[in-house]
């Protein structure tokens, strides 16, 4: 009973934590809306979703016998967490997670297939890297800013690489954090940790799945590149769609660095201002794509979450029965 009181308690907390977003982010949503009109909103909200749903097939294709659509909302879920809440990177994949069980499937499938997610979307944010990288270095920012871009892809592609290299230890590892961690909840953690590290590894070693999923995960972050070349045009901007893509990959190797940040406070208009000034574009549109960035996550993730805490609820209301 203490610990189902625990989870309610979790549970209120982050229902409470959602309507603050939505409350709050109502002012973002607004002047966002303002910015761009409401039909423009409805764009940008309308592109995103489309690249969240292509991001569930990515992870589907990691389990595919799962229900295409129950990943999809997992992976809403996931975003959601990442992107509204202040629980950073790990917190929303930790939701995401748990949402995909809630649909069903075990703990193994549901977290393993979770991270070897997050590896096949930073392989396939790997050459959208480079590709920022050397758009950006042909207008000769100067050092200062191409220096530590270019220390922060190197950190990145090497971690990575290493993950990849040292998997089979990656998922011992795994498995000894996870027994640790779930072992004041649940009786039988060490059996859970080791079905955990032994999906891991097989998902890890099925090749042709993670290099499709990582492929799909490429096309995703082209295609948010994309949705900032809409909104920068529907803000009056007049970037190519290359210097789009690039300036949305030279955000996504700051936010990746910085992934303990919560959803990138600062970290996201610091770096829409300052890259997207490299190439020309005024900093006060920079600022107002931030704006609306924003407005289209909590848009988006808000319900989503909002759901997944009504079907927790669900699930604990039958526990206590």
């Amino acid at each position: 009973m203490n610990r189902t009181v625990t989870v309610a308690i979790a549970l209120a907390g982050l229902a409470l934590g959602t309507g603050a977003v939505i409350w709050l982010g109502a002012g973002h949503v607004i002047e966002a809306a303002l910015q761009i009109g409401w039909l423009g909103l409805v764009y940008v909200v309308s592109w995103q979703l489309a690249v969240y749903v292509l991001l569930g097939v990515a992870w589907w294709v990691l389990c595919p016998s799962v229900r295409l659509w129950t990943v999809i909302w997992a992976r809403l879920v996931r975003e959601g967490g990442q992107t509204c809440l202040p629980f950073s990177e790990i917190g929303g994949l930790v939701f995401g997670a748990r949402a995909l069980m809630l649909g069903g499937v075990d703990f193994a499938r549901a977290a393993a297939s979770s991270i070897v997610d997050v590896v096949a979307e930073g392989i396939g944010l790997a050459p959208f890297l480079l590709f920022g990288l050397i758009t950006l270095l042909a207008r000769k920012p100067g050092p200062s800013v191409t220096l530590p871009l270019s220390i922060g892809l190197g950190i990145l592609l090497l971690s990575g690489g290493t993950a990849f290299l040292f998997r089979r230890q990656l998922a011992k590892l795994l498995r000894v954090g996870t027994s640790r961690l779930l072992k004041p909840w649940v009786k039988d953690a060490p059996k859970l940790a080791d079905e955990l590290q032994q999906t891991a590894e097989d998902l890890l070693h099925q090749y042709r799945k993670v290099a499709t999923s990582s492929f799909i995960h490429l096309l995703c972050w082209c295609g948010g590149g994309a949705n900032v070349w809409i909104a920068y045009h529907l803000l009056g901007a007049k970037p190519s769609v290359g210097e789009a893509l690039a300036i949305e990959s030279m955000l996504s190797t700051v936010l990746a660095i910085g992934l303990l940040v919560p959803a990138g406070l600062g970290v996201q208009e610091l770096t829409y201002v300052g890259i997207g000034g490299i190439f020309g574009i005024p900093a006060h549109l920079s600022f107002a794509l931030s704006l609306i960035r924003r407005a289209r996550d909590i848009i988006i993730g808000a319900p989503a979450l909002l759901v997944w805490q009504a079907l927790e609820a669900r699930q604990l209301r039958k526990q206590l029965r």
